[in-house]
């Protein structure tokens, strides 16, 4: 190929534009929820449905994505076992949650999941933030 302007102008803005593609990966921000967004199932907390899908688990025959939203200092009480296996991550905030027989500071990218019928959980925002709490149940029916 022969160099004149035009092809060194295309070079040149191809090697600029290079770094932009194998960058460092942009962090995505969770969704942030209004005082309003979702259900209010116990003061300051609210259930937002997020998404269902069919299972292809065994064993399975649904998968639910729902965030409960904390508001600073409110509590989910300990509750009756879980009707559903589950696993959880927090994507905003910092939660303290019971489950079971364990007790934990749960921060952001943290994950566990609780067993249908053996699990009670309870959760609180001890932050001055509002804290999300993502959970994906699978579904028998």
């Amino acid at each position: 190929m022969k160099m004149n302007r035009r092809n060194a102008l295309a070079l040149g803005a191809t090697s600029l534009a290079a770094p932009l593609l194998i960058g460092k990966p942009i962090q995505v921000a969770a969704k942030a929820y209004g005082p309003t967004d979702g259900k209010e199932i116990f003061p300051g907390v609210r259930l937002v449905e997020l998404g269902t899908r069919d299972s292809h688990i065994k064993g399975y025959k649904k998968i639910v994505m729902e965030d409960v939203v904390y508001q600073p200092k409110a509590t989910s009480p300990l509750g009756d076992v879980m009707a559903d296996d589950m696993v959880c991550t927090v994507t905003e905030g910092e939660l303290e949650v019971t489950a079971g027989d364990m007790k934990f500071a749960a921060k952001e990218g943290d994950v566990w999941s609780c067993g249908k019928g053996s699990t009670k959980e309870a959760a609180t925002n001890n932050g001055t933030t509002v804290a999300v709490m993502r959970v994906i149940n699978l579904r028998v029916a």
